[in-house]
């Protein structure tokens, strides 16, 4: 689309020189053509045109279009426990890789359908389709309205409810991983009203095996609203809530957030070249087990970054959790349940050919008040550096 719109504005300024030409010699003296040396001139080709040619298919009749999609993102893991049993370790690890198709259709409707791909250490896995990540068809009959239908992302605190291809931080923090649900089956209508975005959604909170089909019985449900106030050009409040009923004697199959209900309030900035994150949240009645059942946890993070210019960007973040579980497994090397977690990260962003190409780099420090079950006190240290690219 970018390539033809780029070859008609090209092909109008040559007309319109040659016209310009002719013109000349019609009325000037003959010979003596002025020539328009500003038309401009397509560029050679670029490392960015790779990420522009995923059009399968366009045409005007009931299927409009046809994409493919996916990303990759890959990063190296330097981290190091400091307490006594702690432990170490650097990896490369392949966070994500997924691809799919991206129709449009007539009547302004769409299906979205990707997959998580392998990402074993060597892609020597299982199976190289590993399960559903998104499978959803939406229809936005105007910009005041949606339904969106299948498998896909509660819409919840300021990093989670934008997309990974273009997390401001290398990983999202403590509070996503600790306290929200994943991907869900299930239904979410949004609309607009009394000057704010509204969305309501209810989901399934389980799947029905690992390639995450959803699962009807015992499965529990999910509640969700959140709204959103443009409080200024250059500000927008956010509310969230989450509400999940689920039996979670079997854990690996459910899929909700380990909390029944979850309520958070955050804010999005931009001032120029600085722009500030923040939420805030408050999760009630732990059902999973993990810690002591039926407690609260709470947390929140703030995020400033500062674009030096087009392409680097500096970032920081600060989360606090009051219990949880440390991070991910691939981010730290170890992954105890502790009280009183605290991180600071502080990174830059490049970005090649914007979000769909970037290098992140940055440090992470943790710190916990005591690993749960004992007095010792939690602390790591963790580089990383990787790469972020989507189609």
């Amino acid at each position: 689309m970018y390539n033809r719109f780029k070859k008609s504005v090209l092909g109008m300024a040559v007309t319109a020189t040659a016209t310009a030409a002719v013109s000349s010699l019609a009325a000037g003296e003959p010979g003596k053509a002025v020539i328009d040396d500003k038309a401009p001139i397509e560029g050679g080709w670029t490392v960015c045109d790779l990420f522009n040619h995923n059009t399968l298919y366009e045409g005007e009749g009931f299927v409009k279009s046809v994409k493919f999609t996916g990303r990759y993102h890959g990063n190296f893991i330097d981290t190091e426990d400091d307490y006594l049993s702690g432990g170490e370790g650097e990896a490369w690890d392949h966070r994500r890789f997924r691809a799919g198709v991206v129709a449009k259709l007539e009547n302004d409707i769409t299906i979205q359908n990707i997959y998580n791909l392998d990402t074993s250490p060597n892609f020597d896995g299982d199976r190289f389709v590993d399960n559903i990540d998104e499978f959803f068809i939406q229809w936005d009959p105007s910009d005041d309205f949606y339904i969106a239908v299948g498998k896909q992302k509660q819409k919840i605190l300021s990093e989670y409810r934008n997309s990974s291809n273009s997390l401001l931080v290398f990983e999202r923090s403590i509070l996503t991983q600790n306290l929200l649900s994943q991907k869900l089956w299930g239904a979410a209508v949004g609309f607009k009203g009394l000057g704010l975005n509204h969305e309501i959604g209810l989901w399934g909170a389980a799947f029905e095996d690992d390639f995450a089909w959803p699962s009807f019985e015992d499965a529990g449900a999910s509640l969700t609203y959140r709204a959103n106030y443009e409080l200024d050009e250059a500000t927008t409040l956010f509310f969230d809530y989450q509400y999940v009923d689920q039996d979670r004697r079997t854990p690996e199959i459910f899929a909700g957030s380990p909390y029944e209900n979850v309520f958070a309030v955050g804010s999005e900035s931009k001032w120029g070249r600085f722009g500030l994150n923040t939420d805030v949240i408050f999760a009630l009645d732990r059902q999973d087990g993990r810690l002591s059942p039926c407690d609260d946890s709470h947390g929140f993070q703030v995020t400033p970054y500062y674009d030096l210019t087009d392409k680097l960007q500096l970032v920081a973040r600060y989360a606090y959790l009051s219990d949880g579980r440390v991070g991910r497994p691939q981010q730290f090397a170890s992954r105890p349940q502790v009280d009183g977690l605290g991180t600071l990260f502080v990174g830059v962003n490049y970005a090649i050919c914007k979000t769909k190409l970037r290098i992140q780099a940055g440090y992470e420090w943790a710190n916990a008040d005591r690993i749960v079950g004992t007095g010792t006190e939690y602390s790591n240290d963790s580089w990383l550096i990787g790469i972020r690219t989507h189609w």
